[in-house]
């Protein structure tokens, strides 16, 4: 899987802006179908809805975001190679996901890790492109709901690994995105460049599904919670400082 999307990408080099989406959009369903074929054995309930959801979104930001960068073979192939082993790694994650919700498996604390990553990667790619539009307000908001919407459920998903959504991973997921999206509207009037908008939008979702890890394993202390908000400061703060105020 990791190696055929690999090949699509850099092939992808090749051809015309006309037909960018359309490689964007081949990229995502084969993801989604070699993700049901890699995963088949242990796919059941809702994971078949859930663990498909990370890898679409993964290879849909990334390749999004693979034609913003300069048209040039030594920026484009790093980023397809890192993109493919990127792959391989969220397979070994979603294949984690997949096998411990029938049954106890030590790696399961890496894979959440590893899992939290491709999440703000995905809404880091996601959320540039959608920056980078330029778009109203409301379009910019109706984006980040649909960016970070799914990203959080399957997040807080695996941190239960149950045969169904629980009202509590539904109730964080709906509260989470309104907070994202709240932020997403913020930023569509600022004079933010779309690099820093989607790290802002990204350190959210860190700061809130580093958390809520802590709170679903009954672990959150006050120094957890303000080591996350410092983090999350920082960046802000950065973001300010770095963000063009005048004409």
């Amino acid at each position: 899987m990791a190696i055929f999307l690999t090949v699509v990408m850099i092939a992808a080099q090749t051809v015309g802006e006309d037909y960018r989406y359309q490689v964007i959009g081949f990229l995502t369903i084969s993801a989604v179908l070699l993700s049901v074929f890699a995963l088949w054995g242990e796919l059941s309930g809702i994971k078949y809805f859930l663990l498909l959801l990370l890898p679409a979104y993964f290879v849909a930001g990334a390749s999004l975001f693979y034609f913003l960068l300069p048209v040039r073979w030594l920026t484009r192939l790093p980023f397809a190679v890192i993109f493919g082993i990127s792959v391989y790694l969220l397979m070994l994650t979603s294949n984690i996901y997949n096998v411990a919700a029938i049954r106890t498996i030590a790696l399961l604390r890496a894979a959440h890790a590893v899992g939290l990553l491709f999440s703000l990667l995905s809404t880091y790619f996601l959320a540039n492109v959608l920056f980078s539009l330029h778009l109203p307000f409301y379009f910019v908001v109706l984006g980040i709901i649909l960016i970070v919407l799914p990203l959080y459920a399957v997040g807080l998903w695996s941190y239960e690994l149950e045969d169904f959504i629980s009202r509590k991973v539904a109730l964080y997921t709906a509260i989470f995105t309104i907070v994202t999206a709240q932020l997403g509207l913020v930023l569509a009037f600022w004079p933010v460049v779309p690099t820093a908008g989607a790290l802002a939008i990204a350190t959210v979702m860190y700061v809130l599904l580093g958390l809520s890890q802590f709170d679903f394993e009954d672990r959150l202390k006050p120094r957890i919670i303000w080591e996350h908000l410092g983090i999350a400061l920082l960046v802000f703060l950065t973001i300010i400082v770095t963000t063009r105020w005048g004409g």
